[in-house]
C-alpha cells in the first residue's frame, strides 16, 4: 500500500511588528553536563518550526517594495529547504581537559568573575555566522544552531535576530522545543499575533489621561547633540568594553541582600517595615554603585532597565498562548552623582521608585505609543532619556522566566557527563549559558544581563563593561 503523501503546504508571508525592528543578534551559549545527540535535536527543532505559525521562525526575510522587511516561508514546493541553519562539531576530548573550553564560564568555590575570551569563538556560533543584511540577501534561515560535542558534556549555542522575538519569545521556543523532542507535539502552545501585531489592539492603544512620566525627562535639540557627541568621545577615550560573566553563589547574594535592606533600614525612619525591594533592586544597586566609583565623580548615573509589557498589560497577561514577537520598553532610573556614590541602600529604593512609578500599564503603553510615533513618523525610536551628563548602564534583567532552568533535552542523552554525586541539575538540563555577541553590538555600551539562577540558586550575571569596572567589582565580591 503506498505511503499517505504528506500534505501539501503553502508559500505563506509574515509582516514585522512595529517592535520587531531591532536587527541585534541574540546569542544565548548553553552548557550542558551530558553528551546530547545532535541529529535528535536538529530534528526536532526542525519540526517545531513547521507546526502552526511557528513557521514564521523558519521563514526569510526579505525586503518589500517599501523598503520594509516581511517574513517568507516557502511551502511543500522548496523541497528540502532548511529552515534553521545547524552546524555540528565533534572534539575528542572532556570538556575541562580541551584547553579553551576547559576556561568556559563554571561555578566557582567562591564569587568570580570570568572573562568571555575571544578564543571561545568556535563554541559561539559556525564560523561563517552571517551578518543580518546577509540573511535577507541570501537564502540563510533566521535562527542558526551550533552544537559542540565534548566526551562528557555539550554546547548548543542558539542564535537569531530580535527581529524575530524578545527574551521571553526564545524561552518559549526552548521549551518548545524541549516538548517536540520528547514526542510532545500535541502539548506545544499555539503562537498568537504571528500575523496581527496585539500591540495595535484598541484595548491596548487607547488614549489614557495619565501624563508620560518619562516625557520631561526626554533630550532634545541640542541637549540631545550634546549627549551624544559625549558619548562619541567617551567610546573614543575609554575603548571598547570587556565582555565578562559573573557568578554569585546564593550565599554571597544573600550576604549582597543583608548589606542592601540593612542599609535600607538603617537609611528609612517612621515606618515600622523597611520599604520592599526585589532581587533585581539589590542587584542593580550594589553592582551599580561599584560601577559608579569607577566613573568621574560629577557625573550622574543614569539606569535603562527593560521592562516587558507582558507582565503589566491586561491583554497580553489573559492572552492565550505565544507570542512571538518584541514586547519591551524601557524604565529609567537617575541618580545624580552623589547619590550614584552613596548608600547602596538608597539606589536600591530609588531604583524601586523609578520602576513603579513608570513600569504600570498606564506607563508602559505611553512608552510604546511614543515609539510607534517615531516610527510611523520615519524617525529611529527615541531612548535618549535624562540628564545630557549622565552615563548610561543597560540592564537586562530576565531572572524570572528562568531560562536556566526551562530547556529539558532529557530525551537527546547519550550519556551522562557529570557523576550523580556532584551534580546539581536533573539530566538533561542546562548548567549555565551566557550572551556571545556574535554581531559586535555593545563595545560602546556599558551593560549587565541577569541571566538568572541555575538549580542551585546560584546567580550568573553577564555583561559588557570597562576594565576597570570589571577590577572594582572583582574587588568588592571578594571583600564578601
Amino acid at each position: 500500500m503506498d505511503e499517505k503523501a504528506a500534505p501539501y503546504i503553502p508559500d505563506d508571508v509574515y509582516p514585522l511588528h512595529v517592535l520587531d525592528h531591532n536587527p541585534v543578534y541574540v546569542d544565548w551559549v548553553m552548557r550542558f553536563n551530558d553528551v546530547l545527540d545532535a541529529d535528535m535535536l536538529k530534528k526536532s527543532l526542525s519540526r517545531l518550526l513547521e507546526i502552526g505559525d511557528w513557521r514564521k521562525l523558519g521563514g526569510r526575510y526579505r525586503y518589500k517594495p517599501d523598503g520594509k522587511l516581511e517574513i517568507f516561508c516557502p511551502g511543500s514546493s522548496a523541497g528540502d529547504r532548511e529552515n534553521v541553519s545547524f552546524t555540528h562539531e565533534v572534539i575528542d576530548s572532556n570538556i575541562l581537559a580541551h584547553p579553551v573550553a576547559s576556561k568556559l564560564p563554571l561555578k566557582t568555590d567562591g564569587p568570580s568573575v570570568q572573562t568571555l575570551e575571544p578564543n571561545f569563538r568556535p563554541f559561539d556560533g559556525r564560523l561563517n555566522f552571517p551578518k543580518f543584511e546577509e540573511l535577507t540577501k541570501h537564502d540563510i534561515p533566521p535562527i542558526s544552531v551550533h552544537v559542540t560535542s565534548f566526551n562528557d558534556a555539550t554546547i548548543v549555542a542558539l542564535s537569531w535576530p530580535h527581529h524575530l522575538m524578545d527574551a521571553m519569545g526564545g524561552k518559549a521556543l526552548l521549551s518548545a522545543w524541549s516538548l517536540v523532542l520528547a514526542g510532545q507535539e500535541e502539548e506545544v502552545p499555539e503562537v498568537v499575533g504571528a500575523r496581527e501585531d496585539i500591540l495595535k489592539n484598541p484595548e491596548i492603544t487607547a488614549e489614557n489621561d495619565e501624563e508620560f512620566a518619562l516625557g520631561k525627562s526626554r533630550m532634545g535639540g541640542i541637549g540631545l547633540l550634546l549627549f551624544q557627541v559625549r558619548f562619541l568621545w567617551d567610546c573614543l577615550w575609554n575603548g571598547s568594553r570587556e565582555k565578562k560573566v559573573i557568578y554569585i553563589p546564593k550565599e554571597t547574594f544573600k550576604k549582597i541582600e543583608d548589606q542592601v535592606k540593612e542599609d535600607i533600614a538603617a537609611n528609612v525612619s517612621g515606618v515600622e517595615t523597611a520599604p520592599w525591594v526585589t532581587e533585581n533592586d539589590i542587584l542593580v544597586s550594589w553592582m551599580g554603585r561599584v560601577f559608579a566609583t569607577t566613573e568621574q565623580s560629577s557625573r550622574p548615573i543614569t539606569i535603562l532597565n527593560f521592562l516587558n509589557l507582558r507582565f503589566r498589560v491586561p491583554l497580553l497577561l489573559r492572552t492565550p498562548g505565544i507570542l512571538l514577537q518584541n514586547i519591551c520598553v524601557g524604565t529609567y532610573t537617575f541618580l545624580s552623582a552623589a547619590v550614584a556614590r552613596g548608600p547602596v541602600g538608597q539606589i536600591a529604593l530609588e531604583n524601586r521608585r523609578h520602576t513603579a512609578q513608570q513600569g504600570t500599564d498606564e506607563q508602559g503603553r505611553r512608552f510604546m505609543m511614543s515609539i510607534y510615533k517615531d516610527i510611523e513618523e520615519g524617525r529611529t525610536p527615541h531612548l535618549f532619556y535624562g540628564p545630557i551628563t549622565g552615563v548610561v548602564l543597560l540592564v537586562n534583567n530576565v531572572i524570572k522566566i528562568e531560562l536556566i532552568k526551562t530547556v529539558d533535552f532529557a530525551p537527546a542523552v547519550i550519556r551522562t557527563g557529570e557523576d550523580s554525586k556532584t551534580r546539581k541539575n536533573p539530566l538533561g538540563s542546562m548548567v549555565s549559558y551566557y550572551n556571545a555577541y556574535l554581531d559586535g553590538m555593545y563595545d560602546a555600551l556599558n551593560t549587565l544581563v541577569m541571566y538568572g539562577k541555575d538549580h542551585a540558586d546560584n546567580y550568573w550575571i553577564g555583561g559588557a563593561l570597562l576594565p576597570r569596572a570589571w577590577k572594582a567589582i572583582d574587588e568588592a565580591l571578594k571583600k564578601l
